[in-house]
């Protein structure tokens, strides 16, 4: 006799579909011009770094992270500034980088633990999107209703190294990295203070981005 439970969904399966949902209509609601937006994000999008280059010479400003809760949002936050310092990431206040980052984040309960997607999309001076990076992992974490409240300092940690990993990997191939390694000059200082890695309320006219090509 087959058993019932053969067909039975796991528990945390609705839990999955929702936060995906919630990621795409995050997606959608904040880039409303991307041609992607309308559909969830594929489960890994990222890029190769180029050897020999530093993605210090192409500065970067955080623009955003949306999706998750505020306090979790600060402390992924706290910990991407330290794992992108540790890969040379220089950011910038938004006036003065050379690219533009807006971050998405969804996590849902499992069996092994907490899993986090997140996309990162990355936009040129000229407000057009030049790189999309997506992927996901499963963190130990505890039981909670709320799969934010149960992740620890480690499970940041690792969201956030994940992210600076695929974030230096695109600036490092970038023409203003590549430029800087080749004529072997000193790229510029990323600024010390905490606001250049704070994103915050930005006028309207920042957040509006061209479709793509």
């Amino acid at each position: 006799m087959m058993s019932s439970a053969a067909g039975r969904r796991p528990a945390f399966a609705p839990a999955r579909a929702l936060a995906l949902c919630a990621l795409a209509l995050a997606l959608a609601g904040c880039v409303d011009t991307l041609a992607e937006s309308k559909s969830a994000p594929p489960a890994r999008q990222t890029i190769a770094a180029r050897e020999g280059v530093s993605p210090r010479g192409a500065a970067v400003a955080l623009v955003s992270v949306d999706g998750a809760p505020e306090e979790a949002t600060q402390r992924f936050v706290t910990a991407l500034k330290a794992e992108s310092a540790a890969r040379e990431i220089a950011f910038a206040d938004a006036g003065k980088a050379r690219y533009h980052v807006r971050g998405y984040l969804a996590a849902y309960p499992g069996a092994d633990g907490v899993t986090i997607s997140y996309v990162w999309d990355v936009f040129d001076a000229g407000k057009r999107r030049a790189q999309r990076m997506s992927d996901e992992l499963t963190v130990k974490a505890g039981r909670s209703a709320d799969p934010w409240a149960g992740l620890d300092e480690t499970a940041y940690a690792s969201l956030a190294g994940k992210s600076a990993d695929d974030l230096a990997a695109f600036l490092s191939n970038t023409p203003e990295a590549i430029a800087a390694a080749r004529s072997g000059a000193a790229p510029g200082a990323a600024p010390s203070a905490a606001a250049a890695l704070s994103p915050g309320p930005k006028p309207a006219a920042a957040l509006s981005y061209a479709p793509d090509e």
